[in-house]
């Protein structure tokens, strides 16, 4: 008896199956068919995904973002409302008018995404230092603590990059996807086996990479989901960056992402003596509870092993960045690593003080200004250029 072949939606859901039960065995192969527009891929489809990974229902994912509600929420608002009334006062002022010759290399700029865009009021974030530079108008829909699911869902960011058609248009996000309430303990495994990627595919990823021993070791400790997520983020970003690029109204405009610095899971308070209040407002944050508390919950204690498990997972999402990046020709990444120098750098367990958030914002400007042949540019190598 003949089968009759398997439907486009049967097909489709053959390969979300296999991103979830058999990530390592998905293929860029099966990357592509799912992105192929016979598949018609949705973003309803990823949002389905993630509640499949973290085991959460679709109500939750809508409502445990923070990003609107509480005192985060409050910020967010109030952060923005005063960013957007500066983007405003400089269009009022002209700032578009390009018979005037000295607004030639003004560039109007869109920024979607979390907390490395929007940390209000306590320290100066890359948006905040962007901001400072007279040729940039910046309009900022950035809210910290974001769901990036949600940011699709909503597709706030389309209507405002088709009201404002910037030039550059800058993405921060999917990092409050797995690192909020204990989501890391659901990335990570306490067997301490050899790490589940094929060691020749492992080989090649980590090829020139300056620490390959503590990303090796880190990998030991990596679950199943976290390779599932990693390939729903990037069906997220390929679908985003395919629609806009297809839509003909955004092809020449500029798209930059970012991946992380190697952040340091600690329930310990900075404290600098020109920022009293740093460890005050750690403990309302709640430093600790991003990555050490859900490293803890697994039995991970060790600070040396939970740092080289953080440098792994760091770097598989640098690395889907910097591939995505190579497959349109006005996609560019910022690789952070490497950003902080040492513990006082960073601001708590995720977020980094002011000066080194400054060093990312100007890698941001020689990205916008010389758009160079490199696709990835690591902000450590440009930083330290910067500080000679």
């Amino acid at each position: 008896m003949n089968r009759s072949k398997p439907t486009i939606n049967e097909r489709k859901q053959v390969l979300l199956n296999k991103i979830i039960q058999h990530p390592l065995d998905f293929t860029d192969h099966d990357f592509q068919v799912l992105v192929s527009k016979r598949i018609d891929l949705k973003f309803s489809d990823l949002r389905q995904l993630l509640t499949r990974i973290f085991d959460i229902n679709e109500n939750t994912l809508s409502q445990q973002s923070d990003a609107t509600t509480g005192m985060l929420g409050f910020m967010n608002k109030w952060s923005t409302k005063l960013r957007q009334r500066h983007y405003y006062s400089l269009i009022k002022g002209g700032f578009r008018d390009y018979n005037n010759p000295g607004n030639k290399h003004n560039k109007v700029i869109v920024a979607e995404g979390d907390s490395w865009f929007q940390f209000p009021f306590f320290i100066k974030d890359i948006i905040d230092w962007l901001t400072d530079d007279p040729k940039y108008a910046v309009y900022s829909i950035a809210y910290g603590g974001d769901w990036f699911a949600n940011i699709l869902y909503e597709e706030k960011y389309i209507e405002e990059l088709s009201i404002h058609l910037p030039e550059v248009f800058l993405i921060s996000a999917g990092g409050n996807d797995f690192v909020g309430s204990n989501r890391v303990a659901i990335m990570v495994r306490n067997d301490g086996q050899e790490q589940m990627r094929k060691p020749e595919q492992l080989a090649t990823m980590l090829a020139g990479e300056k620490e390959e021993a503590a990303i090796r070791e880190g990998y030991r400790w990596v679950n199943l989901p976290f390779y599932s997520f990693i390939w729903t983020l990037k069906l997220q970003y390929y679908i985003l960056f395919r629609n806009l690029h297809e839509s003909g109204k955004f092809k020449k405009m500029q798209i930059i992402t970012q991946g992380y610095d190697n952040a340091l899971p600690t329930y310990k308070f900075r404290w600098q003596k020109w920022y009293k209040l740093q460890p005050l407002i750690n403990s309302i944050l709640g430093s600790g509870q991003w990555l050490k508390q859900p490293l803890m919950l697994k039995g991970i204690s060790d600070p040396e092993k939970s740092k080289n498990i953080i440098k792994a997972l760091i770097f598989e999402i640098n690395y889907m960045f910097s591939e995505l990046a190579q497959l349109f020709p006005n996609v560019y990444h910022i690789d952070c690593r490497g950003t902080a120098r040492n513990f006082d750098d960073w601001f708590d367990e995720i977020h980094l003080h002011s000066e080194r958030f400054r060093l990312i914002a100007e890698t941001y400007k020689y990205c916008i200004e010389q758009r160079p042949l490199e696709k990835v540019i690591k902000a450590v190598n440009f930083g330290s250029r910067i500080e000679a």
